[in-house]
């Protein structure tokens, strides 16, 4: 249910900057539920898999690693929570 969400926050995204519409807000709020999501996954994927889920002869540790990487690289959290702070902030003082 979560990844399905993460999804449609991305699709909504996607259609406000195709619509000429603001996106920003969305976008961030789509990169940061879909960062958390994808920790939440590979979690639970790797403590399902036990002491295999960090053996790198099955995927789930490649997931796990790859959703820290782009945790950090690809805007970290808190700058995804300042970005929305200040859109949201900019909405209700306008």
């Amino acid at each position: 249910m979560e990844i399905e969400a993460a999804r449609l926050m991305v699709y909504n995204a996607a259609r406000r900057k195709e619509a000429g519409l603001g996106f920003v807000k969305e976008a961030a709020m789509a990169k940061l539920y879909a960062s958390q999501v994808a920790e939440r996954t590979a979690s639970r994927c790797v403590e399902w898999m036990g002491g295999l889920g960090f053996v790198k002869d099955f995927p789930q540790e490649k997931f796990y690693r790859d959703q820290k990487i782009g945790a950090i690289y690809e805007g970290t959290s808190s700058v995804m929570l300042n970005t929305i702070g200040k859109m949201i902030s900019r909405e209700y003082r306008a």
